[in-house]
């Protein structure tokens, strides 16, 4: 039996646990990047890409059945997915399809948190029977990665060394930073990546995560700071990380900023291991923090999360809701997920703080192992000075 076979059969199991034989899967395609969670269950359990369209997965102790969204897609589906029973049903007849195969049987779902409002309505008028949720049940059987993940997820990483090493040569071009951004990006993907989005700031004070042509128009220049994040996939496997540096020499204030990310990134390193509550990462991140910014400072910090889980998610479930969001103000505090750390989970940390004098940021791709942290990416870490 086959990977994917293999986590549907324990879909099954935990299926029948809550008293229902079969499970609806929904999931948009990878175009939508880190803005989608349903892709990454979707994935999980069928190896399955609709891009910029949706699909539903059905999956009973018969078999499983991929329904894609967009006629264009069911070539692609029948090609890649010989496996999968495959047919293209548009998303508002998908009760009906599922109707006529369930007759009224109740069914548990995964992704349903995403579902259009419009399908959902459809998929009630056709008289189908939502049962449980096992999105939870789901995120803890993708906690730990299998050796065939990691070895996607260690090509991202090394994928995303490569754009890291190319930086300095971008820079030097003197392009806006939107142009420096598309040539590396195109890059990665002719190296391979299926999907590649990265920010570049570009600024005598770096001040937040620039992804857009509008807002990183900044043509490099000496005394400017430049932060670059990668975010990107190999067959669906995340690789993500972010360096920091400068045009010409480091200003004072600049290296202070980056000391401080540094510490807190090892201080998040230290609490990745094994058997540890993976809760005390973002404190012991928090903690040097609080040691080396005075209150009246850290409110005035501008900053996103400190890290997040990676796998076949940008943000993987359950790991993930440990880390505050702390660009949004009105975020809630971390969870306090029942999780203990274990070897073959995968995190990015990346601690980062913006203040009017300038920013940093320092991203790396971490791999639990029984001996503690492995971090994947192999390009230094240390601020960088370009010409």
């Amino acid at each position: 039996m086959d990977l994917l076979a293999e986590r549907r059969d324990a879909l099954l199991r935990l299926a029948r646990e809550q008293g229902t034989e079969s499970v609806v899967v929904f999931g948009f395609g990878s175009a939508l990047g880190a803005g989608s969670a349903s892709y990454g269950a979707l994935r999980f359990l069928s190896g399955w890409d609709g891009h910029e369209s949706p699909s539903l997965l059905l999956v009973t102790a018969d078999g499983a059945r991929l329904l894609v969204g967009s006629p264009f897609m069911l070539p692609l589906a029948r090609e890649l997915r010989p496996d999968l029973a495959t047919e293209h049903v548009q998303p508002l007849d998908w009760g009906r399809a599922l109707a006529a195969r369930l007759k009224g049987e109740r069914v548990a779902t995964v992704g349903f948190g995403e579902l259009p409002r419009q399908v959902d309505a459809a998929l009630a008028q056709d008289g189908f029977a939502e049962g449980p949720s096992l999105d939870e049940a789901v995120a803890r059987l993708r906690l730990v990665k299998d050796d065939a993940a990691m070895r996607l997820h260690r090509d991202a990483a090394a994928l995303c060394d490569e754009l890291f090493s190319r930086l300095g040569a971008e820079l030097a071009r003197r392009l806006p930073s939107w142009e420096i951004q598309l040539n590396l990006e195109t890059e990665a993907r002719r190296q391979g990546a299926d999907y590649c989005r990265t920010w570049l700031t570009v600024a005598p004070a770096a001040d937040y995560p620039r992804y857009w042509p509008a807002e990183a128009r900044q043509v490099p220049r000496r005394g400017d700071q430049a932060l670059f994040g990668i975010a990107l996939t190999v067959d669906g496997h995340w690789g993500h990380g972010i360096r920091m540096g400068s045009i010409g020499p480091q200003k004072p204030e600049h290296r202070e900023l980056a000391d401080h990310v540094e510490a807190m990134l090892e201080a998040g390193l230290s609490a990745l291991r094994p058997g540890l509550p993976l809760t005390g990462v973002e404190q012991a991140m928090e903690a040097v923090l609080a040691e080396r910014v005075d209150a009246r400072q850290r409110a005035g910090l501008r900053r996103f999360r400190n890290g997040h889980g990676l796998g076949f998610s940008y943000e993987e479930p359950l790991t993930t809701a440990a880390f505050r969001q702390h660009f949004d103000p009105g975020a809630p505090p971390a969870a306090v997920p029942d999780l203990a750390l274990a070897p073959g989970m995968l995190f990015e940390l990346h601690p980062n703080l913006f203040v009017p004098a300038g920013g940093a940021a320092l991203g790396e791709m971490v791999l639990v192992t029984p001996d503690g942290p492995e971090c994947l990416l192999r390009h230094p870490r240390t601020c960088q000075s370009w010409d």
